[in-house]
């Protein structure tokens, strides 16, 4: 298992926390303590935030939420070329109904 360095602050940009997780490596395990403190939020925040789709699931490990920080770049990479394709979608949309 990797060890988990202290992040000195709350990481409030998507880069930041994007870099941070990538520094960790993909195989590298992080709890549900530390996803919150990235992202700046609780625990609580990041249950909804798995509820809502915005994380991904984790797995359990001796009775604690774990993921590994590739899963979690993989979905925030997959949710984020879900919106572009939107918003590109919206855009077609509304250039065909301009005049």
């Amino acid at each position: 298992m990797t060890e988990i360095r202290e992040i000195p602050h709350v990481l409030q940009q998507p880069e930041d926390i994007i870099r941070e997780l990538e520094q960790l490596g993909p195989a590298a395990i992080v709890s549900e303590d530390y996803v919150a403190h990235v992202f700046g939020r609780c625990a609580t925040s990041v249950r909804r935030a798995i509820e809502r789709g915005e994380l991904p699931p984790p797995v359990r490990m001796f009775g604690k939420r774990r993921w590994t920080a590739g899963a979690i770049l993989s979905h925030l990479q997959a949710r984020l070329n879900r919106a572009k394709l939107e918003d590109e979608e919206t855009a077609k949309t509304i250039s065909k109904h301009s005049p």
